[in-house]
């Protein structure tokens, strides 16, 4: 383990143990949404992972993997939707035990540049907001692809240039190091694969899901004052109903503007486990309601 790969995972550690008024503070929105024991920016979220439900969907598959899976969200909404016994990894030691309790679902903690997995071992394989952070992307996807047999999904942010350089220049642990657009991948046409995408995040939506969501800022401009000073408001009006209608639009909105902030790549290594009749799309009200209770962190004691 290189020395930034061995200063990120000190950082992630610390990260998935985190807790608030010893509920552990998850990354993901594991309890649901608009909840004080999660990270913010819940619909951004939902709208990453409805993106990749419906890559996912488009395959038949018999088991599933998450590399980079923090604490089992998305591993636990794929087991539920799709019938299938799914796994997750983490750089985090603290996340793949947080998988194992709180969902049940095998975490093994290891580096994406040296997976401990036979080769085909997964027939679909999940890599979300990571290979972004990891010292050399290519050799990540290349293990990433090792352990593929039919499909591979990758989602990463859609940043400026100057964004990334700053990162690199400040050496920010656990911080996004790789520019991606939508033709960074296609590399991998060369080597045989068929390389698709869906454009994510449209910025169109920010504001409107900022305000959805309602969490306050730490920020004394008076723009932000008045909008604190709203949220209560914001919080009665706008429930999950509205959260799951823009996690539904961001999908036409990517399409119809130009503009987007993060990609799902679908990279086919069997075009036969697609499937030939049609399917019905998986929206948000599909798997928004999958959660969990708060977890106590003395879970960290075994």
């Amino acid at each position: 383990m290189d020395n930034y790969t061995q200063t990120t995972k000190d950082v992630v550690d610390e990260r998935f143990k985190m807790n608030v008024g010893g509920i552990y503070y998850a990354h993901q929105p594991i309890y649901g949404y608009r909840t004080p024991y999660a990270a913010t920016s819940n619909i951004s979220r939902y709208m990453v992972t409805k993106s990749i439900l419906n890559a996912l969907n488009q395959f038949n598959f018999s088991n599933f993997i998450d590399i980079g899976g923090a604490e089992g969200y998305t591993a636990n909404i794929v087991k539920k939707l799709f019938a299938v016994p799914v796994k997750t990894t983490d750089l985090s030691e603290n996340a793949c035990k947080m998988a194992s309790k709180i969902f049940g679902i095998e975490g093994i903690p290891c580096d994406i540049h040296n997976l401990p997995f036979a080769n085909e071992a997964f027939d679909a394989v999940l890599c979300s907001e990571t290979i972004e952070h990891v010292t050399d992307y290519q050799k990540a996807i290349d293990e990433l692809l090792r352990i593929t047999k039919k499909v591979l999904v990758i989602t990463v942010p859609h940043e400026t240039p100057e964004i990334v350089a700053e990162n690199i220049r400040n050496k920010v642990p656990h911080g996004h190091i790789h520019y991606f657009q939508t033709n960074t991948l296609d590399y991998l046409k060369e080597q045989g694969y068929k390389v698709e995408f869906e454009k994510t995040l449209s910025p169109l939506l920010v504001i409107p899901r900022v305000v959805a969501e309602s969490f306050k800022k730490n920020n004394n401009k008076l723009p932000y004052r008045i909008y604190n000073l709203l949220t209560p408001l914001f919080k009665t009006i706008f429930g999950i109903k509205t959260a799951n209608r823009l996690t539904n639009l961001d999908a036409k909105f990517t399409n119809w503007f130009s503009m987007y902030g993060g990609i799902t790549f679908c990279i086919i290594k069997d075009p036969t486990s697609k499937k030939e009749n049609s399917f019905n799309p998986i929206n948000a009200e599909d798997f928004t309601d999958i959660k969990v209770k708060e977890y106590q962190t003395d879970i960290f004691k075994n």
